[in-house]
């Protein structure tokens, strides 16, 4: 849903912290890391970096979480069973792509914003683009403001494999929540 009518967007992607408590050595081993791979410098928290992808209404279309919190973006999404499918011919309709920051690669799949712009028709871009980007922050802010167990750091008595499972299951809930809604015709 865009004011300039960009008929082009098949979602928003991004990437989001699901904060985890220091995991132990024993689930590092399992993971095949080292707990500073867990730790995000940005954040300053320990945690699991969450790829999404949502629609215009919130909804998840995909996520995946299968990197520890200091993996890139990029790098999650480019080892993602999305990525896979967004490169299969006809996976996406003719003239769609995904909107994603400038975390991600602009493509034939992926709509990204100019960098170092400051005025004019490139600016202008990025302010509509920023306009459908903004959905997949909405849709992760709704998630963790729904399910405020994703407002404090997981327990590591839960496990990475269940914290996965938790954040997965919760993604499904939302999604289940929004459906709801707009079946019973709320805005």
């Amino acid at each position: 849903k865009s004011k300039p009518g960009f008929e082009c967007c098949a979602g928003a992607i991004n990437g989001m912290l699901v904060w985890i408590e220091r995991p132990s050595e024993l689930e590092c081993d399992t993971a095949q890391c080292g707990s500073s791979k867990f730790f995000c410098g940005r954040k300053h928290k320990f945690g699991l970096n969450l790829q999404g992808t949502c629609d215009s209404e919130g909804c998840f279309l995909d996520v995946c979480i299968a990197h520890p919190a200091s993996t890139s973006d990029y790098l999650s999404f480019s080892t993602s069973s999305l990525k896979n499918k967004l490169e299969m011919p006809g996976f996406l309709a003719e003239g769609l792509c995904i909107f994603g920051d400038n975390a991600y690669i602009n493509c034939s799949y992926m709509a990204t914003p100019y960098r170092n712009v400051a005025s004019g028709s490139k600016d202008n871009y990025n302010h509509y683009h920023s306009q459908l980007h903004i959905q997949i922050e909405c849709a992760f802010s709704m998630l963790v403001n729904r399910w405020g167990i994703l407002q404090q750091a997981l327990s590591t008595k839960l496990g990475l494999k269940k914290t996965t499972s938790l954040a997965m299951c919760l993604c499904q809930l939302h999604n289940y929540c929004i459906d709801s809604r707009l079946e019973a015709g709320e805005q």
